[in-house]
């Protein structure tokens, strides 16, 4: 029991607490150290944020052969007859091209069902049978195929077929039921696919149907490409890097034919997105290692905050923040690492070479920090024309795999700047999200463990030390009570 110093005439809690305040101030620093080091990890938090945007939302995709694509292809005479789509690897050779026959699906188409039938109707009610009616889809030999069985019962609905062969993607089917010419259709999903055969008495018995008589075999797909015939098993093939789609069969004279060429836009669209990500990631980082530091602006105590405005807490607060990864080296490093991989990328070929200062792109002003700019577009644009193959390397690497690019060697430099971040302050390689959980294990998560531990076991002790001041205070109260006491007593006697 704390006792109010009535007997001494003494403030005695306003003493303790002058007495303690020169105690605490050990504490004090500890908890401001504790706080500065939050900031710093939520610094550190917020960077590695910007960074793993950067690298798993625009360089993961920018580092997509599509989006550097740098040729386009084109079709003239019969445009009907096929369309196009230009690779990376597309080689300009002109072709022409004949389609004979397009690739076609395995198709089973049962007679009609009946007038008055509908999806709703049961199998029970058709032709004959009362099942439990199988149907089944083989594939392979004749001796030893792969099948996959269906059992249905009488009191299935056509519609409940329909959502069963449908319903199961290992069975490589569609099933369709034609209201209008009341037949049940089934169709492999595979093209030109011979050895596709459906057999069962859901086929035979409810449908009334002969399987080997009502399937159409699916065939290869017929082209002549160049004079050289192609027999795809679908109505899709690559030639000379360009995607071919076969859409209708052509006469012996109503030919297609296909040219190729350089076409930068797609190309330099990609590579204007990347400057524009890159200027503002090596901003934001750039602004947080050159943020200037006030280090006479300590983190506040409550009883700092008592005696101040909201705004003025805020103030404080955002120049005690300020500047606490300053010339940091993880960042600075990152940013230095980023800088010499643009600036010494080129690709070489013959006695030339490429670069980004050869195709249009420069860096600003020292004081700029690393800016990229796209200063010449038409220069870029004729690099393409004259050099596509190369312009294609110097940023997603050779199409061998043998060289990376600048896209493929930025993403690789940037992991090991997070995974350098996520050593030191806990925070995660792959996620952009502010609110996450930072790694205790990490070297300021260990940190910030012993400064709890040290601030836990000092605050114990200066309760310790204040109680024995009011432990002290109290003795002396008591003492002076007992005197004041003993006073009034011998007053009495002599009174």
């Amino acid at each position: 029991m704390r006792v109010s110093g009535l007997s001494s005439g003494m403030e005695i809690d306003t003493l303790v607490k002058q007495m303690m305040t020169a105690k605490r101030a050990p504490l004090d620093k500890l908890n401001q150290n504790k706080q500065i080091l939050e900031w710093r990890r939520d610094s550190y938090r917020t960077m590695n944020s910007a960074l793993v945007d950067f690298r798993q939302n625009k360089l993961d995709k920018y580092k997509k052969a599509s989006e550097m694509n740098i040729y386009s292809a084109e079709v003239s005479g019969n445009k009907d007859a096929i369309s196009v789509k230009a690779t990376t690897s597309a080689n300009q050779v002109p072709m022409t091209v004949k389609v004979d026959a397009l690739a076609t699906q395995t198709t089973l188409e049962t007679a009609s069902l009946g007038a008055g039938t509908t999806a709703s109707t049961k199998l029970g009610s058709l032709n004959s049978g009362s099942g439990p009616f199988t149907f089944t889809v083989l594939r392979g030999s004749e001796t030893s195929p792969v099948k996959q069985t269906f059992e249905f019962s009488k009191d299935d609905t056509i519609q409940d077929v329909l959502k069963k062969l449908n319903g199961d993607s290992s069975a490589g089917i569609s099933a369709t039921f034609d209201e209008a010419g009341k037949k049940f259709i089934i169709k492999s999903k595979e093209y030109g696919n011979e050895t596709v055969r459906f057999e069962g008495d859901l086929l035979t018995d409810a449908f009334g149907t002969d399987p080997k008589t009502a399937t159409t075999k699916g065939q290869a797909a017929s082209v002549f490409i160049n004079g050289t015939e192609y027999n795809p098993s679908s109505n899709q093939l690559t030639v000379n890097g360009v995607q071919i789609t076969l859409l209708k069969e052509t006469g012996p004279t109503d030919l297609a034919t296909i040219t190729t060429k350089p076409d930068g836009k797609k190309a330099i669209e990609t590579i204007k997105s990347f400057i524009s990500d890159y200027n503002s990631l090596i901003a934001t980082l750039n602004s947080k290692v050159s943020e200037q530091r006030f280090r006479s602006y300590t983190p506040l105590s409550a009883e700092q905050k008592k005696d101040m405005t909201e705004d003025d807490i805020k103030n404080w607060e955002a120049r005690a923040k300020s500047g606490l990864l300053r010339n940091d080296e993880i960042l600075v490093e990152g940013l230095s690492s980023m800088r010499t991989l643009l600036s010494s990328s080129s690709v070489k070929f013959g006695d030339k070479s490429i670069n980004l200062a050869s195709i249009g792109i420069t860096t600003g002003a020292y004081t700029e920090n690393g800016k990229l700019y796209l200063s010449d577009e038409t220069k870029l644009m004729k690099a393409i024309e004259d050099n596509p193959e190369q312009v294609m390397e110097l940023f997603i690497g050779s199409t061998d795999g043998t060289r990376k690019g600048i896209f493929d060697n930025m993403y690789d430099n940037l992991n090991v700047t997070l995974s350098r971040m996520s050593e030191k302050a806990g925070t995660a390689k792959y996620s952009t999200d502010l609110t996450i959980s930072l790694n205790e294990q990490s070297t300021m998560g260990k940190e910030l463990t012993d400064l709890n531990s040290r601030i836990s076991t000092l605050a114990k002790k200066l309760t310790q030390i204040e109680n024995n001041y009011y432990t002290q205070f109290t003795a002396m109260e008591k003492a002076i009570n007992k005197l004041n006491s003993q006073s009034a007593s011998l007053a009495s006697f002599t009174g």
